[in-house]
């Protein structure tokens, strides 16, 4: 009787009769996969190229045999005929073998081998009988005969046999060479025609080497005084231009890249453009104001390749160019005061303001904005600041044309940089008095207000204000000549108006000094 380990009692299986008890596994067989069937295939057949196919030598064997299997005189006659190409193709050599056996009772049992040996190729064959095996080994010499090349500058191997036959080879020799000759001069015309005309596109390319000598090209494309005042500035700008981030679109970009680090270049193919003709590239865009289309012919770029480069060189300029002329400081505009300024000498900066028209917005609280009632036209607006002698030592960011000149006076920053002791000087319409730090003086010509006419004395101080006062319009004149600001600035400059004008302005300052300390 079986039992649980519970206690409980088992009854005993039946099985039917006839039946096998099955026997379960919780491991899953895999069943064997039967072995894959032999495949009788022939190799594959190695295709050769046209170009590439070698003729193979050829072997024709003709045997004659003549035995019995009673007479103990077996004779084999084999004559063998080997065509062989040469290098050309043409050449045939024809060896013949005699073959003699052993002269037994009996067919030989053992192979007789016979050898033919020259220098240079080996060719095996071997033939077999039911009473005897021959093995023939040939070697064949191969002779090249040169054929007659298209090229002019091959010739013909020498195989005359005879002098007649070796005058007409020395004779076809000179005709070649006389040919060959001639062809020589013809290529080395034409190779010193190329050169100069290189010569004459290279000199007359549009670059800056190209107006290396002449300062007035430069002045005229560029804005700089002289070619070496404009190589003077690249080679300050050039260390730091080296690892520039060309803008890709609008959208911002990463603060830096592994190829700006110290000792990396940037990857990719070579630049077309080189620095210094990316650097006038730009300078004359701001000075001449030549559309994209214009430098991308002439510089052999695209026209998306000019815009990169100029929207990435104007936000390098415009951060590199004004470091240069930093805001003197009270104790230098006094050491540097023209005697013009004699009767206001403490006088700091010189302030005007200045506007630029531009293309009227399609929104109507932008048009709103931007309208100058002074100009009848959409414009923006900026305060420009210069020192006694005339250099720019302040530019503010383009603002609408609708605001006053006060309130740009007032949010530009420019008062910060006063100090006590100072006097600014301005236009009639900058009553600006009330928001100067303490200390500062503002020095503006004299109001007629609700008087007919101005005193003499006012009249005299009028005078001698607007005398020294004008050099800040002579400075804006100068930004002016940069023809990118002539006529309407279109929309599609929005984006770099700031950087454009700032970068303009201060350009100016590479310009003799306006006013010249006597």
């Amino acid at each position: 009787m079986r039992r649980s380990s519970m206690g409980i009692r088992l009854q005993t299986p039946k099985l039917r009769e006839g039946a096998a008890p099955v026997l379960h596994s919780w491991v899953k067989q895999t069943p064997e996969r039967p072995a894959p069937k032999e495949r009788c295939c022939p190799p594959p057949k190695k295709r050769a190229h046209a170009h590439n196919k070698i003729d193979e030598p050829e072997l024709h064997i003709s045997m004659d045999t003549t035995a019995s299997s009673s007479s103990p005189d077996v004779d084999y006659n084999m004559d063998a005929t080997i065509s062989q190409p040469d290098l050309d193709g043409s050449a045939t050599l024809s060896p013949s073998a005699a073959v003699s056996p052993s002269p037994t009772g009996s067919p030989s049992s053992t192979p007789t081998k016979v050898s033919v040996a020259t220098q240079t190729s080996r060719i095996s064959v071997t033939t077999s009988t039911q009473t005897s095996r021959t093995a023939v080994t040939i070697t064949t010499q191969t002779t090249t005969d040169f054929a007659e090349c298209d090229h002019e500058y091959t010739f013909v191997r020498d195989n005359s046999q005879t002098l007649e036959s070796y005058k007409d080879y020395v004779f076809m020799i000179e005709t070649k060479l006389q040919v060959v000759e001639e062809k020589c001069k013809q290529l080395e015309k034409s190779v010193n025609d190329l050169t100069a005309q290189v010569k004459e596109l290279q000199a007359h390319k549009f670059s800056p080497n190209t107006y290396k000598d002449d300062n007035d090209a430069i002045r005229f494309y560029t804005g700089l005084p002289s070619f070496t005042t404009f190589m003077a500035l690249y080679t300050y700008l050039a260390p730091k231009a080296m690892h520039l981030q060309y803008r890709r679109s609008s959208s911002t970009v990463q603060d830096s890249k592994p190829y700006q680090r110290p000792g990396r270049r940037k990857p990719g193919p070579k630049r077309k453009c080189t620095l210094l003709d990316e650097f006038f590239l730009v300078l004359v865009r701001l000075k001449v104001g030549l559309f994209h289309k214009d430098l991308a012919v002439r510089f052999g770029l695209s026209e998306s390749s000019v815009s990169r480069i100029v929207a990435t060189w104007i936000n390098f300029l415009y951060v590199e160019i004004p470091a240069l002329f930093p805001f003197p400081s009270q104790t230098a505009i006094r050491a540097a005061m023209p005697v013009q300024f004699s009767k206001y000498p403490t006088t700091r900066i010189i302030i005007d303001c200045t506007e630029i028209f531009i293309e009227a917005p399609s929104a109507m609280l932008a048009q709103s904005q931007t309208w100058s009632s002074y100009k009848h036209h959409n414009t923006w607006k900026s305060l420009v600041g210069i020192t006694p002698n005339g250099l720019i030592t302040f530019v503010s960011k383009l603002w609408t044309g609708r605001v006053s000149d006060k309130a740009i006076t007032k949010d530009s920053g420019l008062l910060d940089k006063l100090e006590a002791g100072d006097n600014v000087m301005a236009d009639r319409g900058f009553e600006i008095a009330d928001i100067l730090p303490q200390g500062v003086t503002l020095n503006i010509p004299p109001f007629k207000g609700s008087r007919d006419a101005l005193s003499p004395s006012e009249v005299q101080e009028t005078m001698d204000i607007a005398s020294v006062r004008i050099h800040v319009e002579r400075a804006i004149g100068r930004i002016k000549n940069f023809h990118i600001l002539d006529g309407v600035m279109p929309i599609t400059l929005f984006p770099h108006a700031d950087q454009v004008f700032t970068v303009c302005a201060y350009l100016t300052n590479f310009s003799p000094p306006l006013v010249k300390n006597d």
